[in-house]
């Protein structure tokens, strides 16, 4: 079974891509993020209450301290990350985000769409600002009908499972192929609901990373 990763940035080609992924694998520890981790990690930043720096969310993408990677090597990490971030949010400004999957090939040449790894690292995104998320979703039920389709989206695929309740049954492959296509939206929403709602307590000094 081979696997290849499915999108496009308006800054980043295809070959700065494979170098961020290739730098990714090289330098995170065993449970760090792939490309589409990132991506889902820095979006849920791009979206969400308050900005965090690359100081806080570095060592969350990698699993821990940058693993062996010296100097040039870890700038250009950084760098390329960067550019990942700033791709996202040009692309939700613009209605032109387009989310990275990985594509697992089954041994009949059929491509599947894997959605896990981007949803694990929203999630992860999603708990470096948990607190201003978690007060406003007991507070307003529209935040929770806006995210509920990418929570069915991670569920199916092992994230978000302590979210799983009755009544959130897995999705049907139409149901799952229109979420997919919905997502950009979904997240263009999210934004404008934090920048019309924003926090009323200021942003915090320090993240908490879980």
């Amino acid at each position: 079974m081979s696997r290849r990763l499915r999108g496009e940035s308006i800054v980043l080609d295809e070959q700065d891509y494979e170098e961020l992924d290739q730098l990714l694998d090289a330098m995170g520890a065993e449970d760090g993020l792939h490309l589409d981790g990132a991506q889902g990690l820095l979006t849920a930043l791009a979206v969400g209450p308050y900005p965090v720096g690359p100081e806080i969310w570095l060592p969350v993408i990698l699993g821990g301290e940058p693993a062996g990677a010296e100097g040039e090597s870890l700038q250009r990490l950084l760098t390329l990350l960067l550019q990942l971030e700033a791709s996202i949010i040009s692309g939700l400004e613009h209605n032109m985000y387009d989310s990275i999957f990985a594509e697992e090939e089954q041994a009949n040449g059929e491509r599947v769409v894997d959605t896990g790894g981007w949803c694990n690292g929203f999630s992860l995104g999603v708990d470096l600002n948990t607190d201003a998320w978690e007060s406003r979703m007991q507070e307003d039920a529209t935040l929770i009908e806006m995210l509920a389709p990418v929570v069915a989206l991670g569920v199916d695929d092992g994230v978000f499972s302590g979210l799983r309740s009755s009544e959130l049954a897995e999705l049907s492959d139409h149901e799952r192929e229109e979420v997919l296509q919905q997502l950009p939206g979904l997240l263009i929403d999210v934004r404008q609901y934090w920048h019309d709602h924003p926090p009323e307590d200021s942003p915090p000094h320090g993240a908490t990373l879980h």
